[in-house]
């Protein structure tokens, strides 16, 4: 996720690591001359930071948080090990802290924890905190049978609390991992356009419907890289399935499922999000914030802002703007917001 600004503005996006350079994903958008051709020296730079922050001040960002690209595939796989796919999760953090440091106000490092053994995955996330992560990147899907919100997981869950990290829900299509869609559709486009939505969805309500957001009530948890659209519906249904419901199947849940999202949930929107206003008209402006998908083929860098500001953005107040692009991920993330980061979003589409 990305933060925006400058002296006249601050906004906040969400954005993604280098992507790997050998890493076949199924995707012919991600053959190397492609994305030469999409993002030129960039990519033949491979993301490096310097050619990062160069992206970063084209776009007029400041502030980045630094989602992974490889990352979301190579520790996750259901078959690996428990104390391997901690491994992976470990070297990679290592590495996001240090390419995050030549420029650490800007560049801020989101861990990976895959969840094949929860209490590895706990001194993992002790470890990169040390390091200094600003957030843990966890897939939405199940793992081994257990969903993202299964008691089971209440040590991670309590360790981030402790830590004061947030978790970040962010689904990557695949094969190896328990993926909706996947036993269904056999092309790249099938499993994409079912399994980013839907695992988002059904994590939700996992965290909510088997508990995790009662018995950690500081806990926070944003939802990244799946639309807005479906939230304001999502959480209408399971409202109304908890009143249908909750007294006879979990009658210990204390609040309503929508309450549990207000109270320690965010979602993230993107350029072209269409339904942002009514995703702010639901939850509010303070649990929506802006992601820009860099360096990915779909991005539109170096127009993201402004495509969001004069697109969809438009429909909302400058207040609103403001909080998506910078309030919001800012507390989220714990950025540090003093001098000599702005704090305000122009009045005309939020441009400089």
């Amino acid at each position: 996720t990305m933060v925006v600004g400058g002296e006249s503005a601050m906004r906040a996006m969400t954005t993604h690591g280098p992507q790997a350079k050998d890493a076949h994903l199924d995707r012919e958008d991600l053959e190397p001359l492609k994305m030469f051709d999409r993002y030129g020296d960039l990519a033949r730079r491979h993301f490096d930071p310097a050619a990062t922050l160069e992206a970063m001040d084209t776009e007029g960002i400041d502030v980045a948080a630094m989602f992974p690209s490889f990352g979301l595939y190579l520790p996750w796989p259901e078959h690996l090990r428990a104390d391997l796919a901690t491994g992976l999760a470990r070297a990679y953090n290592r590495w996001i802290v240090d390419f995050c440091a030549p420029a650490p106000r800007r560049l801020v490092p989101v861990a990976v924890a895959p969840l094949h053994d929860p209490t590895l995955a706990a001194r993992e996330v002790r470890r990169a905190a040390a390091d200094g992560v600003r957030g843990v990147m966890v897939r939405p899907n199940p793992i081994r049978g257990r969903p993202v919100g299964h008691e089971d997981h209440d040590e991670f869950f309590a360790t981030m609390v402790e830590l004061g990290l947030p978790v970040c829900l962010h689904e990557g299509t695949s094969a190896n991992v328990a993926t909706v869609g996947a036993d269904r559709f056999d092309t790249w486009y099938g499993r994409h356009v079912a399994s980013h939505p839907l695992e988002q969805m059904l994590a939700v309500e996992s965290l909510i419907v088997d508990g995790a957001l009662e018995r950690h009530p500081q806990l926070s948890v944003g939802c990244f890289e799946s639309g807005s659209g479906w939230l304001a519906w999502w959480l209408h249904r399971l409202d109304e399935h908890h009143a249908l419901f909750a007294a006879r199947d979990r009658p210990w849940l204390s609040r309503r499922p929508s309450e549990y999202f207000a109270r320690q949930c965010i979602i993230s929107t993107e350029s072209e999000d269409e339904f942002v206003a009514a995703t702010v008209a639901a939850v509010g402006s303070d649990h929506v914030v802006w992601a820009s998908d860099f360096p990915h083929p779909e991005a539109l860098w170096p127009h993201a802002v402004d495509t969001f500001c004069d697109g969809p953005g438009a429909a909302l107040s400058e207040h609103d703007r403001a909080a998506i692009f910078w309030t919001t991920p800012c507390a989220f993330f714990g950025v540090d917001t003093t001098p000599p980061f702005a704090v305000s979003i122009t009045a005309e589409s939020g441009k400089r």
